[in-house]
């Protein structure tokens, strides 16, 4: 009889196992990558007029001969403009409800272009993102994809220019705000991927810099002044609960305040 019970209690449990197995992954393992999936350019000549000229990790417009300013002394006065991916494959660990993890970073590497070259209108920014569930160890998940609409103005180098402009005239880089809570479900638990921007690059910009660059009047992005380098830096999350959004004056700034919300997320945690 003691036997049989045992039998029994042993075969319950087989029976239970599999259902308080699930659990909250901690850790992941990540990869992101980052690159141009198209770009349209403006009429003209140069680099901006020859496809070849662009690739996944680079942008490029103006002289066919020359640099692109890089900060260095030797390339002062040079002819190109790009907007450049630097690390277009970066990969890691991150926790669930941790900080944020670095990833790629864009720069936006900035000189007066001629009126006669074919500078860049428009473009669409591609993240792809691989996870591996560490702890506890999981089989990796279907790679999830996120694009970003890039609209860019390469403004005329005489005034008037935009009214936060510092130089003669700064271009205009304006960036869609689509990058919080991509959901997904693994092992019955709900996560959610936010990608934000952490060296405050990316801001929301006055009205008449939005609608110049075909933004409406409600617009994230960045000015950059002639003959200099803006890089933004781009990280990510993964919350067990969705990124809240808390409005700023005039413009909800995505991946900025996400932040805000995120340590909101993790106070609660603490209290609980």
């Amino acid at each position: 009889m003691n036997k049989l019970i045992k039998s029994t209690i042993a075969g319950a449990a087989l029976l239970i196992a599999p259902l308080s197995h699930a659990a909250l992954v901690t850790d992941w393992d990540f990869t992101v990558t980052l690159e141009w999936d198209s770009s349209v350019f403006g009429t003209g000549s140069g680099l901006g007029a020859d496809p070849l000229a662009q690739t996944f990790q680079r942008l490029v417009w103006g002289s066919t001969t020359g640099y692109v300013n890089t900060g260095a002394a030797s390339d002062i006065g040079t002819t190109r403009s790009a907007l450049i991916i630097s690390n277009p494959s970066v990969n890691g660990v991150i926790q669930t409800d941790g900080p944020s993890v670095n990833t790629n970073l864009i720069t936006h590497f900035n000189n007066p272009i001629s009126a006669d070259f074919a500078t860049l209108t428009s473009a669409v920014l591609k993240s792809t993102l691989s996870l591996t569930p560490l702890s506890p160890a999981g089989s990796p998940l279907p790679q999830f994809s996120t694009t970003f609409d890039i609209k860019f103005i390469e403004t005329a180098n005489q005034t008037p220019c935009q009214p936060t402009s510092v130089s003669v005239c700064d271009d205009i880089f304006v960036i869609s705000n689509n990058a919080l809570n991509a959901a997904f479900v693994y092992n019955e638990f709900n996560y959610f991927i936010s990608i934000f921007e952490t060296s405050n690059r990316l801001n929301p910009l006055n009205p008449a810099v939005c609608t110049a660059a075909g933004a409406g009047t409600e617009c994230l992005g960045f000015q950059t002044q002639e003959s200099q380098n803006t890089p933004a830096q781009f990280a990510f999350v993964i919350t067990s609960e969705p990124v809240r959004i808390v409005a700023a004056p005039g413009v909800i700034g995505l991946m900025g305040l996400g932040l805000v919300a995120l340590a909101g997320i993790r106070r609660r945690r603490q209290a609980s």
